[in-house]
């Protein structure tokens, strides 16, 4: 991706362009984080029981819906989140995606994926006994996800 910063003394508010060949995933994750105006996010707010937590964002490794409370799961807690599914996925970073219609999976602290073709797929997280799993209507995006990661590094 090439950034390019231009300055213009008479712009007032700042504004910010954004020309891509097609609009995906990392596009609109960038959009979401500068409409949203932190991109220095380290940590978000979660709850165990009472106690409010500041959780870092890379020790998440995914988050579910279910009994209608979006959990935050690291590899030794599980937290209530404040956030509906959604809100989470607008306030973390590109590396989370969107696995299921109840799950979102940060991709960085992904082990393995089982492929499952008819049903959905296990996902294995580094250093963590913790799995979730990939629908199979997301299993593709998320393979490619994956594969992009890979062929960036």
């Amino acid at each position: 991706m090439k950034v390019i910063i231009e300055l213009d003394d008479h712009l007032d508010p700042d504004e910010i362009f954004i020309r891509c060949k097609e609009v995906n995933e990392e596009v609109l994750a960038l959009q979401r984080s500068l409409a949203g105006g932190d991109l220095r996010r380290t940590q978000i707010e979660v709850y165990k029981g009472e106690e409010q937590c500041f959780l870092p964002i890379q020790d998440i490794l995914f988050a579910e819906t279910g009994d209608h409370q979006v959990m935050v799961h690291t590899r030794s807690a599980m937290y209530a989140s404040p956030y509906k599914l959604y809100e989470l996925e607008e306030l973390l970073p590109p590396s989370f995606l969107r696995i299921s219609k109840s799950a979102i999976a940060n991709t960085s602290q992904v082990f393995s994926v089982r492929k499952n073709v008819t049903g959905a797929s296990p996902l294995a997280f580094k250093n963590s006994t913790k799995t979730c799993y990939v629908s199979r209507s997301y299993l593709k995006p998320f393979l490619e996800k994956m594969q992009e990661k890979r062929l960036s590094k």
